[in-house]
């Protein structure tokens, strides 16, 4: 039998038990939380006999012993007899539910306790954390020991749903779960039944994903409705008034006028008072309650809800926003976008999503009259939509919202944001670069939204793997004064990237480091995952810097947010980049730990880079410790997928380490020397600096230590001639987007009037280039050319 998260627990009722000194415990608890279990766990490592109260027979003489004694007894001293010799000196008699039993059982049962060696241990249900009356004076005793058994914590509660559905489970899915449990192993495991039986879970190779919300489980549906029965209609409206939002404080409570119905409630175990908070028992409750009310009353609560948030101070604009919303009344897109945006910045992705849904559904012609307020709100609820894993939806509201948008600022912040999403929801440059020389078409020479385009076009070019060209780009655009806050942070990601693949380490932390401090005051304009993927980027950073503990405490900072943000997108980075950390510091579990959770979330969400990181990752945990890891993992590896995008480098480390542990090893120093090879081609240094560490471990050294020692003299900028991306001859007047050639052949100015994006050689649509294409090779025909020089973009300084 497998007892999860209950550790301390049985170690604690054993210590009891095995004290002379103890005649009884009492392991006590809420319904479901796990108590009948921890019981079974302390009768398989003891001498134990069973006995199991029943409350439909609690007026039935000696039913929960009925087993142990004799039918025909009918003396109490006969009884006591027989169970004593039913439960011999040194073992325990193990009672579930003490508290149901009949009179005579429980008489017997603490009899039995006073007899020296022999020890009673038993559950007992509690309501508010108060022991029923039948057993008080038990419990009261000198030699009696009550043990609390509390619900389950967040870790232990993603343990119990892993070992339920036997494999990983997504974060945000285990997040649900505990939520709406909180933390009842009872509610947990018929939460996650039900849910696999309507589908709403379904499982992938990397593990479990949800596809829907979870549905209540059938069970709970019954059990309120049947506490409420009896009780005054003031308790059946504080019970609705409270279903609302699922807790409420006192004042809000007393304003409202239910504060003898919460009495009631409480009174009755259904509802608890948490300092000045009152909640249900079990957040579910809420749940069931509200969903079997009509329409007609949800609006009516919700009202009574609104009336009261509008009477106290401070005023909650979002709460009484959606309270409006919810309550049937108009509410004008000007305030429904302000409400998303602070709902954005706060973390409350569900929120903000249904604000900014409501905006541009809310008046009819709401682009033609509202058009400012429409623009704002597709941005909020396209960036939350992709942050949140729905990549697909939010290209589609910011297509709509293109078409809708004359060229001007907010069409290119559009675009922009497009890009982003596409290349960094999809991996797919080539579709991400055609957006952007698409929608730059729309504008004349000289338009004033150049730097716009300019910073997608460096993060692209950072992204593929080419960062002395990124760099070169962003070294006239500046620091991004000016600029929206979402494209300054795509500025200094990108610069972050491209500083970290050439080995400026320390530059690429600083430069995230120092829009972190900004985020800070930047309020509604902060987007939601905008901090925790600054807080990506500084990991990845420090640990190319070598700072291991750092870029691991870093990226589970960022995973917490996001996780309690709601934010998958940065969730799967984040812990991935806590993997890639705890590897290269040698903490191989930790590692494979991590790694496994960004993949269970990155293949749900379609991260086609994140899941390579991942099973790079996890591959080279599993690799060094001499274990072979998964076939498919291998193969995946492989796959022209492997090939192109962030961390690309990883690749061959996590190949090596999978032929190693096949004892493979001449295959595996090979693996590595091509690796290293072509990270040394297309300059990433960092990765390169890992491969050769990697080597070391192989017992591959010849060249490497004079190679590292190469790598930390090199100046960190890029070698003589290539100041200037391929195409870009120095101070000459035009850009030019010949390709790029291994030979890097003289070139001639475009003589253009503008500079244009190189289309990507023809390929099939949504193809990838071939796996192993570097970017001196064909595969920089998948690259555009950066437009050196935007129209309204300051050209780059001439050295």
């Amino acid at each position: 039998m497998t007892l999860v998260g209950r550790a301390q627990e049985l170690g604690d009722v054993l210590a009891a038990v095995r004290d002379p000194r103890t005649g009884v415990v009492l392991v006590t608890g809420e319904v479901g939380v796990g108590k009948t279990r921890l019981l079974d766990a302390v009768s398989a490592a003891l001498p134990a006999v069973r006995a199991w109260g029943t409350r439909g027979l609690a007026h039935v003489p000696l039913a929960a012993l009925a087993h142990l004694v004799d039918p025909a007894t009918t003396s109490l001293a006969n009884m006591v007899a027989q169970v004593l010799r039913a439960v011999p000196a040194g073992a325990i008699l193990a009672v579930d539910d003490l508290d149901g039993c009949d009179e005579v059982s429980l008489a017997v049962a603490v009899r039995v306790a006073r007899d020296a060696g022999r020890t009673l241990v038993s559950t007992v249900r509690t309501t508010d954390g108060r022991v029923p009356a039948v057993v008080a004076e038990l419990a009261a005793a000198s030699n009696t020991i009550v043990l609390p058994v509390a619900p389950f914590d967040r870790t232990s509660t993603e343990q119990l749903v892993e070992t339920l559905l036997d494999g990983p489970v997504d974060a945000g899915v285990v997040d649900d779960v505990w939520r709406r449990t909180g933390g009842n192993a009872l509610f947990v495991t018929q939460l996650l039944d039900g849910a696999r039986r309507s589908g709403a879970l379904r499982r992938s190779a990397a593990g479990w994903h949800a596809v829907r919300p979870l549905p209540i489980p059938a069970g709970l549906r019954s059990l309120l409705p049947t506490r409420l029965a009896g009780l005054p209609d003031d308790a059946v409206a504080a019970a609705r008034f409270l279903a609302a939002i699922g807790r409420a404080n006192d004042g809000e409570i007393e304003h409202a006028g239910h504060l003898a119905g919460i009495e009631h409630l409480v009174g009755h175990g259904i509802a608890v008072w948490a300092a000045e908070t009152v909640r249900f028992v079990h957040p579910l409750f809420a749940e069931v309650l509200w969903d079997d009310l009509s329409p007609a009353r949800r609006r009516a609560v919700l009202r009574e809800h609104l009336a009261v948030a509008r009477s106290l101070a401070p005023h909650d604009h979002v709460r009484c926003t959606m309270l409006s919303l919810d309550a049937g009344e108009a509410v004008e897109p000007a305030p429904l976008l302000a409400a998303a945006r602070v709902a954005a910045a706060g973390g409350a992705t569900d929120v903000a999503v249904r604000l900014a849904r409501a905006c541009l559904d809310r008046v009819p012609d709401v682009w033609a009259t509202h058009h400012e307020a429409a623009v704002g709100a597709a941005l909020v609820l396209a960036v939350t939509l992709w942050e949140t894993g729905r990549a697909d939806e939010a290209g589609t509201v910011l297509r709509d919202a293109l078409e809708r948008t004359p060229p001007g600022g907010d069409a290119a912040l559009l675009a922009v944001t497009l890009h982003k999403v596409i290349l960094w929801g999809h991996y797919d440059l080539p579709a991400a670069q055609d957006v952007l020389r698409q929608q730059f078409a729309r504008y004349p020479a000289g338009a004033p939204v150049g730097a716009l385009f300019a910073v997608a076009e460096v993060d692209a070019l950072a992204y593929a793997g080419m960062p002395d060209e990124a760099l070169a780009l962003a070294s006239g655009i500046g620091d991004g004064t000016g600029l929206p806050l979402p494209v300054r942070t795509m500025l200094a990601t990108g610069r972050s990237n491209a500083l970290a693949h050439i080995g400026r380490t320390a530059e690429a932390v600083a430069v995230v480091e120092e829009l972190l401090d900004q985020i800070a005051g930047a309020g509604p304009e902060a987007a939601a995952g905008t901090r925790d993927k600054l807080l990506v980027y500084a990991s990845h950073a420090l640990r190319e810097h070598g700072r291991f503990d750092d870029a691991a405490r870093t990226a589970e900072r960022a995973y917490d947010n996001s996780l309690a943000d709601g934010v998958v997108f940065e969730r799967a980075w984040a812990a991935v980049c806590v993997g890639a950390a705890r590897l290269q510091a040698g903490h191989l579990d930790d590692a494979a730990l991590w790694a496994r959770r960004s993949l269970v979330t990155a293949s749900a969400a379609g991260m086609t880079d994140c899941t390579r990181v991942g099973l790079s990752v996890l591959t080279a945990a599993y690799g060094s410790r001499g274990r072979a890891p998964d076939q498919a993992w291998v193969q995946h590896l492989r796959s022209p997928e492997a090939g192109l995008g962030f961390l690309r480098h990883t690749v061959p480390i996590a190949l090596s380490w999978a032929a190693h542990a096949e004892g493979h090893h001449a295959v595996a120093r090979d693996v590595l020397r091509q690796g290293q090879a072509r990270a040394a081609q297309e300059r990433a240094v960092a990765a390169e600096s890992w491969i050769l560490h990697e080597r070391l471990r192989m017992r591959d050294g010849a060249g490497v230590r004079a190679r590292l020692a190469e790598l930390a003299g090199a100046p960190r900028s890029a070698p003589p001639g290539s100041h200037w991306p391929p195409g870009w001859n120095g101070p000459a007047r035009k850009p030019c987007s010949m390709p790029r050639r291994p030979s890097r052949p003289p070139v001639r100015p475009c003589m253009r009037r503008r500079p244009r994006l190189r289309p990507p050689k023809a390929r099939p649509a949504g193809s990838r280039p071939p796996p192993g294409a570097g970017p001196t090779s064909s595969r920089a025909g998948w690259v555009t050319r950066p437009p050196r020089c935007w129209p309204g973009h300051p050209r780059p300084p001439t050295g």
